[in-house]
């Protein structure tokens, strides 16, 4: 090779490889969502679970919201009519005490969050949508179960939230 043609050829290689290296790929919030476009509207059913934890309904609301929200999935309504109403099934829901300290009080806690969302066209009120169990446990430090249980609701629906946003 002459050596004026080996940086050219160089050059004209790196811009090839570079030029072809994102094929395929976009950003997530440029891809469409089970809902089909980041227009629709998107509001929470209702929650069922078996728990005797009157927060948690309230905890899971919130940090769907504010996953949704944070990703651009959906216009979030919290009454009135929406394109879609997602309902979440709590299969099960645990936290234990694992440590107390010196006052009796609990600090680490397992805890344990089981789920299923539905997804339905408010149009007929057709299903359109299931997410399949979603599942996460830890141990967490905590002063309060209560506070225990916000990291593990916001890595579920963050689950939830990702498979929202695959169409495949």
């Amino acid at each position: 090779m002459k050596p004026m043609f080996r940086p050219v050829f160089c050059l004209l290689l790196l811009a090839i490889m570079l030029g072809t290296s994102g094929c395929g790929y976009q950003l997530a919030s440029d891809m469409p969502t089970v809902m089909g476009d980041r227009t629709k509207t998107l509001k929470v059913k209702g929650v069922d679970h078996p728990t005797l934890y009157p927060w948690l309904t309230y905890a899971l609301r919130n940090s769907l919201r504010d996953e949704v929200n944070a990703r651009n999935i959906a216009q979030w309504v919290d009454s009135g009519h929406a394109d879609y109403e997602i309902q979440i099934n709590v299969k099960s829901f645990t936290m234990r005490e694992w440590m107390r300290n010196y006052d009796d009080v609990g600090i680490l806690f397992d805890t344990s969050l089981v789920l299923e969302a539905v997804l339905y066209k408010s149009d007929g009120n057709k299903e359109v949508w299931r997410s399949g169990p979603l599942m996460y446990s830890d141990r967490v430090e905590s002063a309060m179960g209560q506070l225990a249980a916000n990291p593990i609701i916001t890595q579920v629906m963050r689950r939830l939230t990702d498979k929202l946003q695959s169409t495949f």
